[in-house]
């Protein structure tokens, strides 16, 4: 996939375009020369798109409330006399705060969580082709991680599987599985699925896994300007049912990496060697092999 794409879908371009624009909320006042006013309004609009195609999973009326008070800013710095010259500072103000408390909020989203729950001998993945694989040639990454860590992986990924087909997965769990990977939700994104069947399914599929004594752990969605409520209701789903997001950035990070991926996206040789290290790693604290025993 274009890494330009993948730095977007990461989310990353979100601290970038907020950095922007604290600056020149900062050095606006200093500048008086026309080009140097219209530079200024040519980056906020830069700093603009840069938060938007990040798509952080906020609530709309957060959107709404943070576009409205960029543009009482904008309007403000641009007017030279009256109301709007004296609203200057409140409407900076009231920018720099909402800049600063989102990006806060977004930035406690982006570190790997530390996994706790009852130790587990073996995981469960549900997932789609990313876990299946599409290549025989080509071994699933949770083979990769059984190989490298002697930790059993039951895997019950399948190739274009939706969210949907997911609920089929889920019960062929047992109760001595006490660890589940969820990844899925990718083809639903890609394919358009509404987000409210999309919303439908996961609920059904997480009520579904949640289990006493269980933990499971999700991949977070990288996603889509037009796609961005599927990060609300992972999240949402998430809060709701004490799942575990693994951010979406260490996804990106995955097939973003050289020569990780076959077709941009399904992973190669190299990829599922990064991708069961990743994992490993996060479940690091849940997983326990025999090996040690």
């Amino acid at each position: 996939m274009n890494p330009v794409a993948l730095y977007f879908a990461s989310g990353e371009s979100l601290y970038l375009g907020a950095a922007l624009l604290l600056l020149l909320i900062a050095v606006s006042p200093f500048r008086k020369r026309p080009w140097l006013l219209r530079l200024r309004n040519v980056g906020a609009w830069l700093a603009l798109a840069l938060v938007a195609m990040a798509c952080p999973p906020f609530a709309l009326v957060i959107d709404l409330v943070f576009l409205t008070a960029l543009v009482l800013w904008f309007i403000a710095v641009n007017r030279s006399g009256g109301r709007w010259l004296k609203s200057r500072p409140a409407a900076s103000a009231v920018l720099v705060v909402l800049v600063i408390a989102l990006t806060a909020i977004e930035f406690s989203h982006r570190k790997m969580p530390v996994v706790v729950g009852m130790p587990s001998t073996h995981l469960v993945v549900i997932g789609d082709s990313i876990s299946s694989g599409i290549d025989s040639r080509v071994p699933s990454w949770p083979l990769v991680l059984q190989e490298t860590t002697g930790i059993p992986v039951k895997n019950l990924a399948r190739p274009g599987a939706q969210s949907r087909d997911a609920l089929t997965m889920a019960e062929k769990l047992t109760p001595e599985d006490h660890v589940v990977l969820v990844e899925i939700g990718g083809n639903d994104l890609l394919e358009g699925v509404p987000s409210e069947e999309f919303a439908k399914a996961l609920n059904a599929l997480l009520s579904k896994v949640i289990a006493p004594g269980r933990t499971v752990v999700m991949f977070e969605l990288p996603l889509f300007p037009h796609r961005i409520a599927y990060g609300r209701i992972q999240r949402g789903l998430a809060a709701k049912y004490g799942v575990w997001l693994i951010p979406k950035r260490f996804f990106t990070g995955v097939i973003g990496g050289s020569e990780a991926t076959s077709d941009g996206l399904h992973l190669s040789d190299e990829g599922t060697r990064r991708m069961a290290a990743l994992v490993a790693q996060a479940l690091s604290p849940v997983l326990k092999s025999e090996r040690a025993n």
